[in-house]
C-alpha cells in the first residue's frame, strides 16, 4: 500500500499535466506549458516552502550552533530537490523491493550484529537502498521495514518494527542496532515503550535497563524530531500531529523513559533541517548528540561521512 498511493500519486499527476496540456494547448501554449511544469515541478515547489518556512521559524538560542549562509543554504536546496525527486518520484514509488534484506536464515547465527533500518513520515524501505548496499558490502547483516498505516498514529507502525528486530535478533542471536531517519526514530521510541522499556510502577530504573539492553544493541536517529518540529504545526494528519512541539504524545513518551535509553543513542541533527527545526529538537537529552553543518533533511541521511561514522559505531556495538 505505501508505494501503490506513491505510485497513484505520480501517474495521476501525469494523466492531469497531460489532460491540461491537450485542453490548453489551443487556447495559450504558454499556459499550457506553465501548468504541466507547475505539476511535474511539485517536489521543488514543496522543499522550496519548507526552507522558507525554516529560514522565517525563530533561530536556536544555542550560539554553539552556527547560522547558515545563503550560499550553503543553496547547495542545500538544489541537493535536497535533487533526492526528493529521485526517492518520492522513482525510488520509493517503482523501486521498493529492488534492493533485498540481507537477513540470515534461519538457524544460521551470523558472526556480526545485524540492523534494522526505520524510515520516516511518507517513505518506505527503499528510502535505505544506499545504506543497505554498503551495509552489505561491509558484511552486516540488514533489513529495511516499511512502516504502516501512513498516516496513523506512530504507535501503530511499532508491531511492525517489532516483528523486523525480532526476526533479526532471531537470525543473529544479538540484539540489532536500530537506525532510524526523521519519524522512524520516534518510531523506534514508541516500539520501545511497546516491549516495556519503561520505568513505571513494578518496573525500575535498572529493570527498565536491563530489558532495553535484552532488546536494541543501539539506537541512532538522523534527523529525529525528538522534541518535536515547528513545521508539524501546519501538519492534520495523526502523526503529523505527535510530532508538534510539546504535544502530549512526547511528553508521555519521554515521561516513562529510562536514563540508559540516552547512553545507547546517538542522534544526529543539522543546522540546516529543512523539516526538523529548530535543529535542538532533533537531539535527545543526554545522548550523543553530533551536530552536521548545511546539510538538509534527506540530504544529511546520505552525507558519506555520516554513513560512515554510523557503520562504525554498528561494528563497536
Amino acid at each position: 500500500m505505501n508505494a501503490r498511493w506513491q505510485q497513484a500519486c505520480i501517474l495521476g499527476g501525469l494523466i492531469l499535466a497531460l489532460a491540461w496540456l491537450w485542453w490548453q494547448w489551443p487556447r495559450s501554449p504558454a499556459l499550457a506549458l506553465a501548468g504541466v511544469a507547475a505539476l511535474l515541478l511539485l517536489p521543488v515547489w514543496s522543499v522550496t516552502l519548507q526552507f522558507l518556512y525554516m529560514r522565517a521559524a525563530p533561530r536556536d538560542a544555542d550560539p554553539s550552533i552556527p547560522p547558515v549562509g545563503l550560499r550553503a543554504l543553496l547547495r542545500a536546496w538544489r541537493a535536497e530537490v535533487a533526492l526528493a525527486c529521485g526517492i518520492f518520484g522513482w525510488r520509493q514509488p517503482f523501486r521498493h523491493g529492488l534492493v533485498a534484506d540481507t537477513v540470515p536464515e534461519q538457524g544460521a547465527r551470523a558472526a556480526r550484529i545485524g540492523v534494522v533500518l526505520v524510515h520516516g513520515y511518507l517513505c518506505n524501505r527503499a528510502f535505505w537502498q544506499p545504506w543497505q548496499r554498503l551495509l552489505a558490502a561491509r558484511g552486516i547483516p540488514c533489513l529495511a521495514v516499511t512502516l504502516e498505516p501512513v498516516w496513523g498514529s506512530i504507535d501503530d507502525c511499532a508491531p511492525g518494527l517489532d516483528a523486523a528486530v525480532r526476526r533479526m535478533a532471531e537470525a543473529t542471536g544479538r540484539p540489532p542496532v536500530v537506525i532510524g531517519h526523521s519519524m522512524g526514530g520516534l518510531v523506534i521510541r514508541a516500539w520501545l515503550r511497546s516491549r516495556g522499556a519503561v520505568v513505571c510502577e513494578g518496573l525500575d530504573e535498572a529493570e527498565a535497563a536491563e530489558r532495553l539492553k535484552s532488546l536494541v544493541a543501539h539506537v541512532i536517529t538522523i534527523g529525529t524530531p525528538h522534541q518535536g518540529t515547528a513545521l508539524a504545526e501546519i501538519s492534520r494528519t495523526t502523526n503529523g500531529r505527535q510530532m508538534r512541539q510539546g504535544s502530549d504524545w512526547l511528553l508521555e513518551l519521554a515521561r516513562h523513559e529510562p536514563g540508559a535509553l540516552a547512553e545507547r543513542m546517538t542522534c544526529w541533527y543539522s543546522n540546516c533541517d529543512n523539516l526538523v527545526f529548530p535543529a535542538r529538537a532533533a537531539c535527545y537529552p543526554g545522548a550523543d548528540n553530533r551536530l552536521v553543518v548545511d546539510l538538509a533533511h534527506v540530504q544529511m541521511a546520505f552525507a558519506p561521512k555520516l554513513m560512515q561514522e554510523c557503520v562504525a559505531l554498528v561494528e563497536q556495538a
